[in-house]
């Protein structure tokens, strides 16, 4: 559903930016000068629908520190309320620090490691309680402070992603063993 919706505006702002185009073209060709406030909104609106067209193609993430998502995981048993619940593909990051950053997501981390899963949310629960990477859950054990990331995406896309963040992050310089890309996954 917000799929639909964000094309459905980014198609409205590139129809909104093309209509200013052709206004100012159009005063232009008649030979009267272009008012700015004209061109201002005009260039307002392409850099607007830029933005979103933007923005649309990033895959935006959930951040989490290993305390909260644990006291998220169950948040009210009778309303199926809680990360447990909400499970959907996607692809996340653990990033172990020695300390806890100054700010979330940055650099500094002592170790990371980037997975994919069709059940996300149960897959890093797994990790962090003796059910996943054996590296990981020897650094939640010896107490160091952990960060998650969740991306949330479609199934034909996960293992794209998966290889694009284990780039990003250099995972194979720690815990990751591979570049990524499942060719069979298991559900959880």
């Amino acid at each position: 559903m917000k799929n639909r919706v964000l094309r459905l505006l980014i198609r409205i702002l590139f129809l909104c930016a093309g209509m200013a185009c052709l206004f100012m073209c159009g005063k232009m060709l008649e030979g009267r000068p272009v008012p700015m406030p004209g061109l201002w909104i005009g260039g307002l609106i392409i850099l607007l629908a830029w933005a979103v067209f933007r923005l649309s193609r990033m895959h935006l993430c959930e951040r989490y520190t290993m305390k909260r998502f644990e006291d998220l995981w169950i948040e009210d048993r009778k309303t199926k309320k809680g990360l447990m619940y909400r499970d959907k593909p996607g692809c996340y990051v653990i990033l172990i620090y020695r300390f806890p950053p100054v700010l979330p997501g940055s650099a500094g981390y002592s170790n990371v490691y980037v997975g994919q899963s069709l059940e996300v949310y149960h897959r890093v629960h797994n990790h962090l309680n003796r059910k996943g990477n054996g590296d990981v859950y020897a650094d939640v054990r010896d107490g160091k402070h952990i960060e998650i990331e969740v991306y949330p995406c479609r199934k034909d896309r996960l293992n794209e992603l998966e290889i694009s963040l284990i780039r990003k992050y250099d995972a194979e310089e720690y815990y990751n063993r591979t570049a990524g890309g499942a060719a069979k996954r298991k559900r959880f």
